[in-house]
């Protein structure tokens, strides 16, 4: 089994915290963001790799601005 890459973990901490922040499932989550809930799970988990278009749709799904998500990323690296 391979290391996660650090970043990939970062982010999915970013999306858990932010998630749960807002008393949402992964299947909500999934569901408000247009994709499968396994695809929400493994992102959490780093177990997949995030495209641009994916991020545009977990931060619908949050009701933020794409930037707002990365700048809760970038505070995310800056503690690890």
């Amino acid at each position: 089994m391979r290391t996660p890459d650090a970043r990939l973990v970062d982010f999915g901490r970013v999306v858990r915290r932010a998630r749960r922040d807002r008393d949402m499932s992964q299947e909500a989550l999934a569901q408000a963001a247009g994709l499968a809930a396994k695809h929400v799970s493994e992102i959490e988990r780093a177990n997949r790799d995030v495209r641009l278009t994916t991020l545009l749709q977990i931060a619908d799904g949050l009701e933020l601005l794409p930037s707002e998500l990365l700048a809760l990323y970038d505070e995310q690296r800056r503690r690890a």
